[in-house]
């Protein structure tokens, strides 16, 4: 069976699996996760589903949510994989940087497609450290069956701070590790080779995406 890429799925999923649209709250104790993902997703669907704002405005929104749902620094040493030793620190600061301008141009837009998918809570279980699992199950308007994703969540000064997401066993910090990777080894081993292709990226991005 072929691997299916991270989020090659409806916009309606990608929104649900970026910040947790419709996730039930739960007051168990142990759901603190599912709380904090709750709470994104109250604020989501009344700032991003609008369909009178223009995308630039939607996106400035979806940024803001971005920085308070995900801890960017940690995904980006993650993707980078092992050349995260090889970065010096002004390349790590435009490299989280990009990686969150990219995050932002590719998937703000979609909250345009939000189509009503319904979700539902699987569990909420500890893992190691302060770190958490929320697990759901998608179910789409589409006729297709249900995704289940999972978000891996811990804490940044006591916040709540997404560090992963899994979308049928495919995990993001894992594809996109896999080919940023590649790219720097196309590039000679060099971190430089990776920022240039996102700079090149988000501008065709910005281009792309018009109001």
């Amino acid at each position: 069976m072929q691997r299916r890429s991270f989020m090659s799925v409806s916009a309606g999923v990608v929104l649900f699996v970026l910040l947790g649209l419709g996730l039930p709250f739960s007051s168990h104790a142990q759901e603190d996760a599912g709380a904090f993902i709750q709470n994104l997703a109250d604020t989501a669907l009344t700032a991003l589903t609008d369909e009178k704002i223009s995308n630039a405005e939607r996106a400035d929104r979806f940024r803001d949510l971005l920085q308070e749902g995900m801890d960017i620094p940690t995904v980006a040493s993650r993707v980078l994989g092992p050349y995260v030793r090889r970065a010096t620190d002004e390349e790590m600061k435009e490299f989280v940087s990009l990686l969150e301008e990219n995050i932002v141009r590719k998937y703000a837009i979609m909250f345009k497609g939000y189509s009503g998918e319904s979700i539902n809570l699987v569990e909420t279980k500890p893992l190691r450290g302060d770190m958490q699992q929320v697990t759901v199950s998608i179910q789409r308007t589409d006729g297709q069956p249900p995704v289940d994703v999972r978000w891996i969540v811990h804490k940044v000064d006591g916040q709540n701070k997404i560090i992963d997401i899994i979308v049928e066993r495919v995990s993001m910090v894992t594809t996109q590790k896999e080919e940023f990777v590649s790219v720097i080894r196309r590039g000679g081993g060099k971190v430089e080779s990776l920022l240039g292709e996102l700079r090149e990226r988000n501008a065709e991005l910005a281009t792309n995406v018009k109001d």
